[in-house]
């Protein structure tokens, strides 16, 4: 099995901004560095958490309905053909290839790990890990959650609980989770100097797994997709709350008084 670099996240550092860098310029980047790009069924490959996560454990596209029920038969079948997916592009070629999914930093069991681990090789396999401070962290995520119509959770265990000591931002035991069972290169990038160095974290991102310089790749300074700031989302019934239609509207209304 090929080199698979396997970029993990986490979560609000960047990771969009260097997904679709990465998808939009795809032929020119592998031409530069040697590396090619992993197509998922969403552009951040969030179905590669959700098949390997617990059973009882829900990544955030799980919980918004993106995915089959999990214990159902066609559950069953959708995390085979996603398991297909990802064999087959790996063994399409030798040429090294970049997975980028950021909910695998919401991986943290022994099981988990052994999941993720049937589906790129532990020896093989490169962990590229981005940490921002906790505090930037859970402001940011906090946020994301209430554009997603997520309440915070007082379940210590949840994705959307965001108080100071959430396992979240508990990154020695995500490191640990990985360097146990991933024996390849691992490279730990600070979010909050690569900003201030280079104003993105494309830059540091790309020389976690190639040696190409900067200016043999597509400009990447106008890649700066924030989450936080993106329109809001249709209110998913059962989820959003009444604040969450009346964002919504107005925001269509707006469209379309500007004739959008």
């Amino acid at each position: 099995m090929g080199r698979v670099i396997l970029h993990i996240g986490t979560l609000k550092t960047g990771t969009t901004s260097f997904q679709r860098w990465f998808s939009d310029n795809e032929a020119v980047i592998t031409a530069s560095t040697g590396c090619r790009w992993f197509h998922g069924a969403f552009p951040d490959a969030r179905e590669i958490a959700a098949a390997c996560i617990d059973d009882g454990r829900q990544t955030p596209a799980m919980a918004l309905g993106f995915f089959p029920e999990r214990g159902t038969g066609e559950w069953t079948t959708w995390a085979e053909s996603i398991r297909a997916s990802i064999r087959g592009q790996i063994e399409a070629s030798d040429t090294p290839i970049v997975v980028s999914c950021e909910a695998l930093c919401l991986l943290r069991t022994p099981s988990e790990m052994a999941r993720l681990a049937e589906l790129f090789h532990p020896t093989t396999t490169e962990i590229v890990l981005t940490l921002r401070s906790p505090q930037g962290f859970l402001s940011s995520w906090k946020q994301h959650l209430e554009h997603d119509f997520f309440r915070r959770s007082s379940d210590p265990t949840s994705f959307s609980y965001v108080e100071d000591d959430s396992w979240l931002v508990d990154y020695a035991a995500l490191e640990a989770a990985y360097r146990s069972v991933f024996r390849g290169r691992f490279t730990i990038i600070d979010y909050d100097t690569a900003l201030v160095a280079d104003g993105s974290i494309i830059p540091a991102l790309v020389a976690a797994f190639t040696d190409a310089p900067l200016d043999s790749l597509p400009d990447w300074r106008t890649y700066r997709l924030n989450r936080s700031a993106r329109p809001p989302r249709k209110p998913v019934k059962g989820l959003a709350r009444p604040r969450h239609y009346v964002r919504y509207w107005k925001w269509r209304m707006q469209q379309a008084l500007r004739g959008n």
